[in-house]
């Protein structure tokens, strides 16, 4: 009989067994292989283990610090044997059993053990996930890489888009032709530095990223995988899925344990201080849905001081006392609160919660105080603590703001952004004394990816408003809730037809990420209608005719798109006639702006040309009107002028078009690769959108490498001169006065009074500065009506 029966020798069973040892507690460690801690012993070789995360202490005896796979297990081992720590290996628990008030557990091979408690650390090592296709169990699909050494100019596939799946696809990419599957459009599970650096190779030209992809079925040499609905066929020696494990739910179910729900996304349920529902039974770990090393060994270490009788507060809880600052009491108390007053966070559980916190800030604003720009490149997702927010729209051709929504206290905006990654569709503005928590795009979906209920509850919530908004925005949102049930999302992959010109309408779309573009034929030439990025719908004049599609629409980047039928449509305002009225208008609208783009088709061919080369990507885009231009060189003379260093940024180089320049040495990019390597993460980007190079750079010249188009290049900056300097150059000595590198771009002389000097030197007007409001608009007179087609 042992007071406590632990079970795993992964970090958190080792932490618990360690600090059981120190409290001269009877315990016994059970190991189901014939070494410590069997996750971290199937790391590929050499694999560098990180101690996240940074701001949480760690708790306990054990040794831990980031390292190699082999210097921790080392570390671990020699702590075992010097503490002599009560380890039985090969001890695989085949059965768990409550008898009154003591537990009894047999192993494979027949053993029993008795206990007052029980700690159950097992991990998910056991449980991997699978495809589920054919020829999943050939023997080359791998759930481990053993060595990266040994595998040289080989064809491998990774599949998963978690830390392991990165760092094997980076180890592999060395010497390998790798390719690296990604169920979704981006990776957002994954420590920022691995995807930073899996983006990086890929531009590089070092792996191969397939994004909304899976595996369709594995062979001998090759695997089909579907890419966004494609079918590819690509050359496979190796296949190594990192997908990610379950917990033994049939063994804890057996055990009694009970579940937050059915489904696999169904968390254990556990009190404050990790006891499952089964009295004096502890489930910490992987298994408990705390992944990282550090909070499984903190847990390990506060089960012990709980058993013996010691209060112990979580090891976060200073860092979220700051994060959560408006709040009484304890955080688990200041979660409460919260999860009480918002509905969205109460379908997440505390540790999912803690988790999220740990990166979110909470912020008040004033009276009218703007919060968010319409336009702005920002992408937190924001909840309304207290107070009103007022969400405002400046409508296309128009100056006048519209206010479209106020969101209360308990709700949160931001979802578009969250969902597509696009610019912000609206201002939101403080109505009163407002407090927002808010929460990164990365954090929230992850929280999301754990939170089924939640993730369910913000895709609804981006149905409704984007349906309101654009189609009834008269309507309360909770009468749509009928409409929204019937939408499905479609996926389309890089240039691929929703519908063509002359097929039957029968339904229409919103576009929940991505882009497409509306053209028709006239005569030989394509005619460009219009751009759509997400939030925006088209095809709506489906629900209102039979007739056939009258332009085609086409995808420009791989996009997810929500389709609702017509006659689903049709069922709705059968029962709400005096709604048509809305949506009509739109289509007016729609009609008017085609029968323009028809009459001047330039303009179409012109915003094509910017989308296709990024261009529309930036804030402001420079243009010259060629037709204006007198070749003086001003403008690069005045770029020179307002530098230090006497460096022109702009260059005129760019796509040309009919009278126009647009120099590329202006563009800003949607996905700037050149931030992707940046070692003091000197490269950022302001809410606008403006890609720009801060004080701090190192002169690495890695931005200057991954830029596709030139435009960014190294200058020196001037020596500090001194007195010292001068007497040592005039004895031919060198000083400390070094001439340091540095990284430079045009950043819109963002710090220059009087706006971009390249505009300002222009004496004939040529060269003008756009924002995206403005492009078609510009082009138009610039292209157009000056008789350039």
């Amino acid at each position: 009989m042992h007071d406590l029966i632990i079970v795993g020798s992964g970090p958190a069973g080792l932490a618990a067994a360690s600090h059981a040892q120190t409290n001269k507690l009877d315990y016994i460690l059970l190991e189901r292989t014939d070494h410590l801690s069997d996750t971290i012993y199937c790391y590929q070789a050499r694999k560098y283990v990180m101690a996240e995360p940074m701001m949480i202490p760690g708790r306990g005896d054990l040794p831990f610090k980031a390292g190699s796979r082999e210097s921790i297990l080392d570390a671990w081992q020699k702590h075992c044997d010097d503490e002599k720590l009560n380890v039985a290996y090969s001890a695989e628990v085949k059965k768990l059993e409550k008898k009154g008030d003591t537990f009894e557990i047999t192993t494979s091979a027949g053993a029993k053990y008795e206990g007052k408690k029980v700690l159950l650390a097992m991990g998910t090592q056991g449980n991997p996930r699978k495809l589920g296709v054919p020829g999943e169990d050939m023997p080359h699909v791998q759930y481990r890489l053993v060595d990266p050494a040994e595998h040289k100019d080989e064809d491998a596939l990774v599949v998963g888009a978690g830390d392991s799946a990165l760092e094997i696809a980076i180890a592999l990419s060395e010497e390998n032709r790798v390719g690296l599957i990604v169920r979704g459009p981006e990776i957002t599970r994954a420590n920022e530095l691995l995807t930073k650096e899996v983006l990086a190779r890929q531009q590089r030209g070092q792996m191969t990223v397939y994004f909304n992809a899976g595996v369709k079925q594995v062979y001998e040499g090759y695997t089909d995988i579907n890419v966004r609905g494609e079918v590819t066929r690509v050359p496979t020696q190796w296949i190594f899925l990192k997908l990610g494990a379950d917990p033994p739910r049939k063994f804890f179910d057996s055990c009694g344990i009970k579940f937050s729900g059915d489904g696999k996304d169904a968390r254990p349920i556990l009190s404050p201080v990790y006891e499952t529902s089964v009295p004096g039974l502890f489930l910490i770990g992987a298994a408990s849905g705390r992944d990282l090393i550090k909070l499984g060994m903190n847990q390990g270490w506060e089960v012990i001081e709980h058993v013996m009788g010691r209060e112990v507060e979580p090891a976060d809880e200073a860092v979220l006392k700051e994060r959560l600052p408006y709040w009484e009491g304890n955080v688990r108390e200041r979660i409460q609160a919260i999860r009480k007053r918002v509905p969205l966070l109460a379908l997440a559980d505390e540790q999912q919660l803690r988790e999220t916190f740990l990166a979110t800030r909470v912020k008040e604003y004033r009276d009218g105080e703007i919060i968010i720009r319409q336009n702005d490149y920002t992408n937190d997702f924001l909840i309304v603590a207290s107070g009103r927010v007022e969400l405002w729209r400046t409508p296309e051709q128009s100056t006048q703001d519209v206010k479209v929504a106020e969101i209360t206290g308990g709700n949160f905006f931001g979802e578009m952004s969250l969902i597509s990654g696009r610019r912000r569709t609206a201002t939101a503005k403080a109505s009163g004394p407002t407090r927002l928590i808010e929460i990164p795009r990365k954090a929230m979906l992850k929280m999301l990816g754990n939170a089924p209920r939640a993730r369910a509850l913000v895709d609804q919530a981006f149905l409704l408003r984007a349906f309101r908004g654009y189609l009834f925005p008269m309507i309360p949102e909770a009468q749509l809730g009928e409409l929204i049930d019937k939408a499905t999302v479609e996926p389309f992959a890089k240039d691929q037809p929703v519908w063509k010109e002359g097929d039957p309408a029968d339904a229409f779309y919103l576009i929940r990420n991505g882009m497409v573009k509306i053209s028709k034929k006239s005569g030989d030439k394509e005619v460009v209608l219009s751009y759509l990025v997400a939030g925006n719908f088209f095809g709506e004049s489906a629900l209102f005719s039979d007739a056939e599609r009258t332009a085609t629409v086409t995808t420009i980047f791989p996009s997810d798109l929500i389709r609702l039928a017509k006659k689903d449509f049709d069922e709705f305002l059968n029962t709400r006639p005096h709604l048509r009225d809305a949506p009509l208008k739109k289509l007016e609208e729609r009609r008017i702006a085609g029968l323009v783009a028809e009459a001047m088709p330039g303009s179409g061919a012109v915003l094509g040309d910017l989308i296709r080369e990024e261009v529309v990507m930036g804030t402001q885009t420079l243009l010259i009107d060629e037709n204006k231009c007198i070749r003086c060189g001003n403008c690069i003379a005045g770029c020179e002028g307002v530098h230090r260093d006497g460096q022109a940024r702009l260059s005129l180089t760019g796509i040309k078009f009919y009278n126009l320049l647009a120099p590329n040495s202006c563009w800003q990019c949607e996905n700037p690769l050149c931030m992707l390597d940046c070692p003091p993460d000197a490269l950022t980007r302001d809410p606008r959108g403006e890609v720009y190079i801060k004080s701090n750079c190192i002169g690495c010249g890695n931005c200057e490498r991954k830029c596709p188009y030139d435009n960014i290049f190294m200058v020196h900056k001037e020596p500090k001169k001194s007195i010292f300097s001068w007497v040592a150059s005039m004895l031919g000595k060198k000083h400390d006065g070094i001439e340091q590198t540095v990284a430079v771009k045009c950043d819109l002389c963002r710090e220059i009074s009087g706006g971009p000097a390249c505009v300002r030197s222009c004496p004939t007007g040529a060269a003008i500065r756009l924002t995206p409001e403005e492009y078609r608009s510009t082009l138009e007179e610039m292209v157009i009506t000056r008789g350039e087609r």
